[in-house]
């Protein structure tokens, strides 16, 4: 059985290079030998230790084309087993491939042995991610509710009827939306931890949409705001994308914040 058939990793190719940049120079400080200014006895220069010279092990895996794509399919390969979320015995895997490469050697396994043992990790792997999915999304359950409990404790921040926390960064003094009526806005969206998942901004063009069309928290944010108004919020997952999330930009019980500038209000008719 191909064991690559159950898993989405390219063995060969893809390979990424790491370019290493030049060491940065340090700053130059105005003050020094500057009129009038003191001058501070000049510090020993200490020259950097030398690195060590790469080991006889190191140089075999440069030495030539076999050795190098050799160990680059032992990295690959070694990426992709790294991925599998349940103990792997790394003797017995080698051991195996070790069996298959060479033909002086036997196979342990029938290919429905090795295809049910395959589905079985699959299984376990299936399991783990469950309750590695259900612990990451107690966490961020956990740490929202912390976050909103110190940010509502800032003067300026404001609570929408629902329940959405919110500071204004530009007063607008244009008309409020209606629920029935068409907004545009530009916005920018971010997880606690900073991770940006959308921008209208880069891609330079806001967006039009009617109120009732968009998640709750951003209709009760919406309803509160005037035309010109820029705000930052913090959206709760229970008016967002609560318990399932927005995979694979948005995880389960994620706190969204968002900066918020409503352009313009288009009536309904």
């Amino acid at each position: 059985m191909n064991f690559f058939r159950h898993f989405p990793v390219i063995l060969i190719g893809c390979a990424l290079v790491a370019c290493g940049g030049g060491k940065s120079t340090p700053a130059v400080n105005p003050s020094v030998n500057a009129p009038g200014a003191k001058v501070s006895p000049k510090a020993p220069e200490l020259t950097p230790a030398p690195e060590p010279p790469p080991s006889q092990e190191q140089k075999m895996y440069m030495d030539n084309a076999v050795d190098r794509y050799s160990y680059a399919l032992g990295v690959d390969f070694g990426r992709a087993v790294s991925n599998i979320n349940v103990p792997v015995k790394l003797d017995v895997l080698i051991d195996a491939m070790r069996d298959v490469i060479d033909s002086s050697r036997e196979v342990l396994m029938t290919d429905s042995q090795s295809e049910a043992a395959l589905q079985d990790l699959l299984a376990q792997m299936q399991l783990q991610k469950e309750v590695d999915d259900a612990t990451a999304a107690r966490k961020a359950l956990g740490d929202q509710a912390a976050f909103l409990a110190k940010n509502i404790r800032d003067p300026k921040v404001k609570v929408t009827t629902k329940g959405v926390q919110y500071i204004v960064l530009k007063e607008g003094s244009g008309v409020k939306p209606k629920a029935a009526d068409k907004v545009q806005v530009h916005y920018v969206g971010t997880l606690l931890d900073g991770t940006e998942f959308d921008n209208s901004v880069k891609r330079g063009a806001p967006m039009e949409f009617a109120v009732t069309a968009v998640i709750e928290g951003w209709q009760d944010l919406l309803l509160a705001m005037n035309v010109g108004e820029k705000v930052r919020a913090w959206i709760p997952s229970a008016l967002a994308y609560g318990e399932a999330g927005a995979p694979p930009s948005i995880p389960p019980n994620s706190l969204l914040i968002f900066e918020v500038e409503l352009l313009q209000v288009f009536p309904a008719n």
